[in-house]
């Protein structure tokens, strides 16, 4: 089925104490437009750089702090932990929830031209708050609700957020159960998918997820070399971000979201009820 080109993000409320603060209460989105100076951006950038040296390059740069993101299990290492650099520390007062503040940072860069791949975070081994900071230059955000084709996706061997959107459609195969989904999906469940939107992620913005836009949203980035911004075509510039998660473990590793189709925790249960009881 054709995917119809992303519409512009639906209208947010403003802040009426700061309109620098978008928000979208319906579905959890909230947008705070020059949460960092530009100085503090300047750091960052210098940071980052003094750390890996490679430039240029077409490849994503990655750094962690706190507990490491770990790309096989979706979730966050028990054992690597590397202290947060200053850049980080300093702001973590100014984030809009500061009741279980975030321990995993993943701080990327991506040279221009890259994406990254549709997806929902883990539900049950992060808190609700999902943060993502865009530094060094803006890019448009894609959001969808999900439906019936993601949770089929979601049922499929996982890929690593670290393929890249612009490449992964030429070098990924459909495997023989994709290929049956998507044959045996009826007219019915394509007209349920929801159409997709972009939101502008200004250089140097907070984005927090919360609620559906965490649970039950994928969210991407297009991997293209320009964007439309304002009516204009720009360029991409290298882009740098810093995804900000809280951790749980032991118990506290669940989930009770109201989207069960794409929640690793009810698949989870499900494969675990079918390897119980046989049909």
């Amino acid at each position: 089925m054709a995917t119809s080109p992303p519409t512009h993000a639906p209208l947010p409320i403003t802040d009426p104490a700061n309109p620098n603060i978008k928000r979208w209460d319906d579905i959890g989105l909230t947008l705070i437009h020059d949460f960092i100076s530009e100085s503090e951006e300047a750091a960052m950038v210098a940071a980052f750089h003094a750390a890996d040296p490679r430039t240029g390059g077409k490849k994503r740069l990655s750094q962690h702090f706190g507990f490491h993101f770990d790309y096989t299990t979706f979730g966050a290492s028990d054992s690597n932990f590397t202290p947060l650099p200053s850049y980080i520390a300093d702001f973590l007062t100014r984030l809009p929830i500061q009741e279980g503040l975030p321990d995993q940072f993943t701080v990327q860069y991506y040279p221009p031209g890259s994406g990254i791949p549709p997806h929902v975070d883990t539900h049950s081994m992060f808190d609700e708050a999902l943060y993502s900071l865009s530094f060094g230059s803006g890019v448009p955000m894609v959001f969808k609700k999900c439906g019936a084709n993601d949770a089929r996706k979601m049922r499929l061997p996982k890929r690593s957020l670290l393929s890249d959107a612009s490449t992964t459609a030429n070098k990924s195969r459909p495997t023989p159960e994709l290929l049956a989904s998507e044959n045996n999906t009826s007219r019915d469940a394509q007209e349920e998918e929801h159409p997709s939107w972009e939101l502008m992620l200004p250089r140097r913005s907070l984005l927090l997820m919360t609620g559906p836009a965490r649970y039950g949203y994928t969210h991407g980035i297009k991997g293209r070399k320009t964007d439309i911004v304002d009516g204009q075509t720009v360029q991409r510039e290298g882009r740098y971000s810093i995804t900000m998660r809280t951790t749980r473990r032991g118990a506290d590793v669940a989930c009770d979201c109201a989207f069960p189709g794409v929640c690793d925790a009810r698949i989870r249960e499900e494969v675990a009820q079918s390897a119980g009881n046989p049909q």
